[in-house]
Order: C-alpha cells, then structure tokens, then sequence
C-alpha cells in the first residue's frame, strides 16, 4: 500500500499577526484569486498562509512571503498541536505567584503564573432568531375601503376581524471570550456574561465589557511571557474590539491554534 505524501501549513512566524494587506496579497499572488475572493481567504486566514502543501508548494510559498517581507514557517501538518476543550470558569484571583480559578461547579484550583502559555481575547457575536406570533387587525386601507362600502350602503359590514401573523424576529448579543492556554495543556475560558469580576475590587464597573477588559490587562501583566492574540492586543492599547474580523467562535479558535503551534516551534 503505497503511503499518504506528507504534506505541510506555512504561518506567520511572529506572535501578532502580519499586515491583512500583505496577506491579502500573497494569497492572491500564490493561489492566483483575485482581489476580492483574496482578501476574504486573508480575514479568515489568521495567520495561516497555506495548508495541506507538498514539500515544494511550501517552500514556494515561504519564498513569496519573504517577497512580501512577511517571516514564515513551514511544519509538517501532521505535527500540528490540537486545542484542548475549554474548562468553563467563573472567577479567578491573581496572587503574587500564582493564579487561583474556581470552575462552574464551584471547585477551585490554582496554577503558576509560568503555567500560562497563551493568552486569547476576543468579542463574538451569538445571532439568534424566533417566530413571533401577533394579532394584526385590518390594514387602514381595507379599512378605510369597508368604511366606504358601509357609507355608500348602509349594510353594516364591519370593520373585519384580526388575524394570527408568524414573524421571524433576529437579534445579536455580543460575548467578551478569554481563553488561558497552559502548558500543561489545558485551557481555561471565561465569558464576560457570566464571570465573578470581584478579583478586581474598587475598579469593578457596571459594565461587563469594561470589566473583561480590565481582568484582561491584569491577566496579561501578570504573565507577561504567554503568547498574546489581536484581541488581546488591542485592549493594551486601548483599541476598539469589534472592528476585528471575530465573525465566529471558528475564528477565535485558529488564531489560538496558530499562536500555540508557534509556541510548541523549536
């Protein structure tokens, strides 16, 4: 039985990730798409540049994005590390040294501050939609048509009846997500809708998105060697969160994948 050829992903070699211009480019340049179809590879891309490459494919890749002046790095696919399910948590204390997390059952743990690898923030939008069922009366102009016909006979025909409409009705709620990837390999997650932001005492807000930023800043002060993503990122200088391309959890989950396998490199 003849064996599978190894293939290999090329990504981006520094932990922020490159300009979204220069990706846009080098993907157009290298799969031969234009602009449009490139620049919506480029904003899911983040920071993969090519998948599932034969030895040669990669190395051209890598030469393109040295063109671009853009630093890659090509591993066998086989070799990618796996993100772990998330353990939900629900409060965490930062001590001196170590870092104190309760889970959603009300069980506490703790871990060193050297455990944290990687640290991931980032807003997602959950839409969701439901059929509304109302009772509508007649619309003005039948009305206003019935009105006239009982003027013009006197018969008394009424104004007409209600009736049962179904609609569907959509909305979106935005999450604040905050993922700590250990290297021990697990990963914690908090969301800011459901998180005990008590750990920040006298500048605990009413806001929740506020209060996620904060926690966020305090958690990457306190391990200032993990790995940072763009969400995380932004809020150390101070930018907006929602102009970032987070348009699903599948986003936030392969930034972190390419921050991790950049981490386990040699």
């Amino acid at each position: 039985m003849a064996e599978t050829p190894e293939t290999f992903l090329v990504f981006a070699a520094e932990e922020r990730l490159p300009d979204f211009i220069l990706v846009t480019q080098i993907i157009a340049k290298f799969l031969g798409l234009n602009r449009d179809e490139a620049a919506l590879a480029a904003r899911h891309s983040w920071g993969f540049l090519g998948e599932d490459l034969s030895g040669e494919k990669a190395l051209e890749l890598l030469q393109t994005c040295g063109t671009y002046g853009i630093e890659a790095v090509k591993t066998p696919t086989a070799a990618l590390p796996e993100l772990e399910v998330p353990l939900r948590i629900t409060k965490l204390g930062l001590e001196p040294d170590k870092l104190v997390y309760t889970e959603a059952n009300g069980q506490s743990d703790t871990m060193l501050k050297e455990d944290i690898r990687i640290l991931s923030a980032a807003p997602i939008k959950a839409e969701t939609s439901k059929t509304v069922t109302t009772a509508e009366g007649p619309s003005a102009q039948e009305r206003a048509v019935r009105l006239g016909i009982m003027a013009a006979t006197g018969l008394p025909i009424g104004l007409g009846k209600s009736k049962e409409v179904k609609k569907e009705v959509k909305s979106s709620e935005t999450s604040f997500y905050m993922d700590l990837i250990l290297n021990r390999g697990g990963r914690l997650r908090f969301c800011s809708d459901n998180f005990d932001f008590s750990h920040l005492a006298a500048e605990k807000t009413y806001s929740s998105q506020l209060n996620f930023r904060l926690m966020a800043a305090r958690l990457a002060a306190f391990a200032p060697q993990a790995l940072k993503n763009a969400g995380l990122w932004a809020i150390l200088e101070n930018k907006p969160l929602t102009p970032l391309p987070y348009d699903s959890m599948d986003d936030f989950e392969l930034e972190s994948l390419r921050l991790l396998a950049l981490s386990a490199l040699p």
